[in-house]
């Protein structure tokens, strides 16, 4: 199963630096969930996460309140016992509700209440349609591995020009959620995403528009510890560029 929007969000929970104690602002989780009877809540402080706590799906239902950090912007993942997981962004008095189905790997959800959320939500919908073509793709291959070699051949180059319309539709589909709200801290969390193996956006081609987006992140969030670092990250690939 290929899930290049989770391995982006590991790779980006390691951008935060270490946050200062807890408030007591927090927001407010109720969704109903299908498939799934349990989920981990995982937190991200500072360079790593932390599980924050294992709760009972009882009926299909989740309500729960998440703490909000002294950034007043918190990033937590909900990890299903299907092999499901998503990214919740939490500011103070969000109230978060919708549907999650949870029942294979590949989540799929429709949420509403907090900002943060749904631009992640809108950054996941590109990823979520190209994990299932990949995943297409795959069963078709396997189900056809006696083909012949002509007809292999014909076929990996179907494959091939459908995962490449795929690549750039999922391209435009995330400059088009990013340009929406631009300021957003969960675009971050796009810039790192792939389709198979294949990243979304390169410095040698994209530096110029990661740039524009880290003075952006800054500017609105001089002190938020994500912008901090994704600038620092932006600023070490530049270095890194040839000619540099």
């Amino acid at each position: 199963m290929k899930k290049p929007f989770f391995r982006a969000a590991l790779w980006a929970s390691a951008l935060f630096a270490s946050l200062t104690a807890c408030t007591s602002d927090h927001g407010q989780l109720d969704v109903t969930i299908e498939g799934a009877t349990e989920a981990i809540i995982v937190r991200i402080e500072g360079d790593h996460t932390v599980p924050w706590d294992t709760v009972a799906i009882s009926d299909g239902q989740l309500s729960l309140d998440l703490p909000v950090d002294s950034t007043l912007q918190t990033f937590y993942y909900l990890l299903f016992d299907t092999g499901g997981s998503m990214r919740l962004g939490i500011q103070p008095g969000d109230r978060i509700a919708g549907h999650i189905q949870a029942s294979t790997p590949l989540t799929d959800y429709t949420i509403e209440g907090s900002v943060l959320s749904e631009q992640l939500q809108a950054l996941y919908r590109p990823v979520l349609r190209s994990s299932l073509l990949l995943d297409s793709l795959d069963q078709y291959r396997n189900a056809h591995r006696s083909d012949s070699t002509e007809g292999s051949l014909a076929r990996e180059q179907r494959h091939f020009e459908r995962l490449e319309s795929r690549y750039l539709a999922h391209r435009e589909e995330i400059l088009a959620v990013m340009a929406h709200d631009s300021t957003n801290l969960s675009n971050v969390f796009g810039f790192f995403q792939q389709v198979g193996q294949v990243p979304i956006f390169r410095p040698t081609t994209d530096i110029g528009m990661m740039q524009a987006y880290a003075d952006a992140f800054i500017k609105a969030y001089p002190t938020h510890p994500l912008a901090q670092i994704f600038a620092q990250e932006v600023a070490r690939m530049s270095n890194a560029m040839p000619g540099q």
